[in-house]
């Protein structure tokens, strides 16, 4: 379903799907599990394409063409930090005022970033660091693609309240690769002690809605791809002289799962239409991206 798309963002979906097809069809994929530099040729032509200028805010495009190269991203399984960079780091970023307007230039130039805002213990993304007398400190989990990252944007409980901050990947931080469902994506504890090169007030719920929508457009392409899949084999394996497809147990799962996808893509797009409205507050902003978050990681 095309959730309210403009033809130039439709365009836009078609331009890269066709490019991901030809950088990155599945072996490409395959070959980035075996080969931990093999990411860089593909982000070297993403980078040329322009789709990192995605990060700058102001430019041509808004939070609704982020949304659709990013689920296309995640459709292809592209093993490249685009998610990290252009949606979770420079989603917090934009909330940053002229503060972030330093590092978001240098993500849209290619600069590889992520976002550390998962504290220890807790499955929803939140402020695991502190800063006192300009010292940042704290762990952060699960953080994707630091081990390819120049700049680690987090968030930090401050004593006027809270502060995005961005260290330059380094001397006083400490990494733990930990296990994670994509080797080509990797995932990591980071634990920080060090003044960051930027910092600036924002507001929790404005600067993480972004982000987790980010999330969201990616796992709504990576579940789109699979139910794709899964259609095609029930169409071609067969049992007992038919397609598998034909029975009941099959069919009414893939149905259930179309449905599922669908509702999270219209609850991806609704979000990205909202956060690009000015006159969106913050909590509403926050409130659709995080109901689009929660139905494109629903399981079934």
């Amino acid at each position: 379903m095309d959730v309210g798309l403009t033809a130039e963002q439709l365009a836009l979906r078609d331009s890269v799907r066709d490019i991901l097809r030809t950088e990155c069809p599945p072996d490409v994929a395959r070959q980035a599990l075996t080969d931990p530099e093999y990411w860089c040729t593909l982000w070297k032509t993403i980078v040329d394409l322009g789709w990192t200028e995605l990060a700058t805010p102001g430019g041509d495009f808004g939070i609704v063409e982020r949304v659709v190269v990013l689920e296309q991203c995640g459709a292809a399984i592209a093993p490249v930090p685009l998610l990290s960079s252009v949606g979770l780091a420079a989603g917090v970023l934009g909330a940053c005022g002229p503060a972030g307007e330093g590092p978001l230039t240098e993500i849209a130039g290619g600069v590889v970033a992520t976002l550390a805002v998962h504290p220890p213990g807790q499955r929803l993304p939140g402020v695991p660091m502190t800063l006192q007398s300009g010292r940042l400190r704290g762990r952060a989990v699960a953080v994707a693609d630091v081990s390819r990252a120049e700049l680690i944007v987090t968030l930090a409980a401050a004593g006027d309240g809270v502060v995005a901050a961005v260290a330059r990947n380094g001397c006083g931080i400490s990494t733990q690769p930990t296990d994670c469902t994509d080797p080509a994506q990797p995932l990591a504890d980071v634990t920080i002690d060090l003044e960051p090169v930027i910092r600036a007030p924002v507001d929790l719920e404005t600067a993480l809605a972004p982000a987790l929508l980010a999330a969201a457009a990616d796992l709504v392409g990576v579940a789109s791809a699979a139910l794709a899949r899964s259609v095609e084999h029930a169409k071609s394996r067969q049992q007992f002289g038919k397609p598998i497809g034909a029975f009941q147990g099959v069919k009414h799962a893939l149905a259930d799962n179309y449905v599922s996808v669908e509702r999270a893509r219209s609850l991806t797009y609704l979000a990205a239409a909202r956060l690009d409205d000015p006159s969106t507050t913050a909590a509403d902003g926050w409130t659709a991206a995080a109901l689009a978050k929660a139905a494109a990681a629903t399981r079934h």
